[in-house]
C-alpha cells in the first residue's frame, strides 16, 4: 500500500501527464516532506514550478498561457544530470 506522500507523488505525475501543472504543483507540495532528498522528485517539482511561472508571465504579456511541450525520452540510455 502507498502512504499519503507516495499517493500525492503519483497524483502529481498523473497531473503532469494531463498537463495540469497547478494540480501537479499542489500534489508535489503534499509529497515534498517525504521526498525532499529524491533528485528526480525535486527536478520534476522545480520544473513544474517553472512552467507555472512561465504560463503566468505569458498570460500577462500575451493574454495566452498556452505552452507547447515535447517530451524527449532517451529510451535505452542512461543520462546523468549534474
Amino acid at each position: 500500500m502507498l502512504d499519503q506522500a507516495e499517493k500525492a507523488y503519483c497524483l502529481a505525475l498523473l497531473a503532469l501527464k494531463d498537463k495540469n501543472y497547478a494540480a501537479a504543483s499542489d500534489h508535489f507540495d503534499g509529497a515534498a516532506p517525504h521526498f525532499k532528498d529524491n533528485r528526480e522528485f525535486n527536478l520534476l517539482r522545480q520544473t513544474t514550478e517553472l512552467l507555472l511561472v512561465v504560463k503566468k508571465e505569458r498570460a500577462k504579456l500575451n493574454g495566452d498561457d498556452m505552452i507547447e511541450l515535447e517530451e524527449v525520452l532517451p529510451y535505452g540510455e542512461e543520462k546523468e544530470f549534474r
